[in-house]
C-alpha cells in the first residue's frame, strides 16, 4: 500500500511515512521519508507496542494524516490500556478460541487498546483520511485493524458481552471507551474501503476462467467450519467437469484451549472436508496473507486421497487436537507458509477436473 501511494502524484506531497509490517513480509524502502518497523502477527509483541507509540508520536506533529490500514494492523500496532500486554494477548486469544468472529474479536480489541477504536485519530494534530484494504467479510471501516483512525459505534458494554459469550471464565477487564461517530473529534475523519475479500474472489475467479474453468462466485461467509464442510460436500457432488466455485470466507472455529495444536482455519476445514469429496474434486483453502493460524502453512489443497496418504486414525486425531498443519505437510497437501504482503481473509476454491 505504501509503495503504491508513494508512486502516485500524491506521494510527492508526503513529508514523512511510517510503515509497520509483519516479519517475513517483503518490504524495503530506499526513500529517506519512510521509516520501516517490524512487529508480530497474529499476536502483538513488544515491537507492536513500540510501533504504536511511534505512530502516536508521528501523527501528533502532522497537519494532515493519510492512514493506509490493512488486515493485521490490530496486531502490528498495539498499546494495551488498563491491562498488560500479556493479559491483552490472553483475552484476545481466549475470545478467538471460543469461536468468535473477527468482527466480534475486534470489538474487544477496540476497547482494550489506546490506538484502536479511533485512538490514533484522536492523537492527530489535524484531519485524518483513511484508505482501507479489508480482510473482514462484510466488514465496515472500524472492523479492519480494529479501526485506529475511524470512529467506532460499539461500546464497552458490547465488548463485555462478547467476552461473556466466548470466554465466560475470564474476568471482565477495565474496558476503555472508543471514539464515537457523534463526537466532535470524529468530524475531521474520512474513510474509504479500496479493496475487500470480495475483490480477492473476483481475482481468483478471473484466473480460473483464464484457464478454461466455468466459475461461479459464492457469497462471502463467516459460517462455522463444520457448517461450511457440509455445504461444500453437497456442492461437490453436483459439480460438473470443468466447473469451480470460489468464495471469500472467515470461518469460525471453536477450539478448547488445552487441545489447540498447530493448525488454522484453512487446514482444519480442508482436513475436515477431504474425506467427503468425490473422485475428481479438489478443494483449496488458502490464507491470503500466507499464514494460516499456527499451522506453519498458508493453507492446503486436498482431495479424497488424504486418508490413503496418511490414515483415517491420523486424520481424526489431527482434527480432534486441532493439529492439522503437520498432517497436511506430511501428506504433501499444504501450501507454503510464507507472508504474502497482502491480507484479504481466506479464499476457498472447490473444483472438478475436466478429465
Amino acid at each position: 500500500m505504501a509503495e503504491a501511494l508513494l508512486s502516485t502524484p500524491l506521494g510527492g506531497r508526503i513529508e514523512r511515512a511510517l510503515v509497520v509490517a509483519p516479519d517475513g513480509t517483503p518490504a524495503s524502502f530506499e526513500d529517506p521519508r519512510v521509516e520501516l518497523l517490524r512487529a508480530a502477527h497474529p499476536d502483538p509483541d513488544r515491537r507492536s507496542v513500540l510501533a504504536a507509540r511511534r505512530a502516536l508520536d508521528l501523527v501528533r506533529h502532522c497537519d494532515w494524516v493519510l492512514a493506509l490500514i490493512s488486515g493485521g494492523a490490530s496486531s502490528l500496532i498495539c498499546s494495551p490500556e488498563g491491562v498488560s500486554l500479556a493479559r491483552y494477548v490472553r483475552v484476545v486469544r481466549a475470545v478467538l478460541l471460543g469461536g468468535a468472529t473477527v468482527r466480534e474479536v475486534n470489538v474487544v480489541r477496540r476497547h482494550l487498546c489506546a490506538v484502536k477504536g479511533g485512538g490514533l485519530a484522536l492523537a492527530a494534530g489535524g484531519p485524518v483520511a483513511t484508505l482501507i484494504v479489508s480482510d473482514v467479510v462484510a466488514g465496515t471501516p472500524h472492523d479492519v485493524g480494529s479501526g485506529p483512525t475511524v470512529a467506532d459505534p460499539t461500546t464497552c458494554a458490547d465488548a463485555s458481552e462478547v467476552l461473556r459469550r466466548f470466554a465466560p471464565r475470564l474476568p471482565i477487564p477495565a474496558f476503555r471507551e472508543s471514539l464515537k461517530p457523534s463526537s466532535r473529534e470524529a468530524r475531521g475523519l474520512s474513510a474509504r474501503v479500496v479493496a475487500s475479500p470480495e475483490d480477492l474472489s473476483q481475482a481468483v475467479a478471473g484466473a480460473l476462467r483464464a484457464r478454461g474453468m466455468a466459475v461461479r462466485i459464492l457469497p462471502s461467509s463467516i459460517a462455522a467450519s463444520a457448517e461450511l464442510c457440509l455445504e461444500y460436500a453437497a456442492r461437490a457432488r453436483r459439480l460438473r467437469p470443468g466447473e469451480a466455485l470460489v468464495r471469500s470466507a472467515e470461518p469460525s472455529l471453536r477450539m478448547p484451549h488445552r487441545q489447540a495444536g498447530r493448525g488454522g482455519r484453512c487446514t482444519h476445514l480442508a482436513t475436515l472436508l477431504a474425506g467427503c469429496l468425490p473422485d475428481g474434486v479438489a478443494f483449496l483453502a488458502g490464507a491470503s496473507d500466507g499464514v494460516d493460524g499456527t499451522s506453519g502453512t498458508g493453507g492446503a489443497v486436498v482431495d479424497n486421497s488424504l486418508v490413503t496418504r496418511t490414515s483415517h486414525l491420523r486424520v481424526q486425531r489431527a482434527l480432534a487436537s486441532f493439529d492439522t498443519g503437520p498432517l497436511l505437510r506430511r501428506a504433501a497437501m499444504s501450501l507454503p507458509g510464507l507472508p504474502s504482503g497482502y491480507n484479504f481473509a481466506d479464499v476457498h476454491v472447490l473444483a472438478r477436473t475436466c478429465g
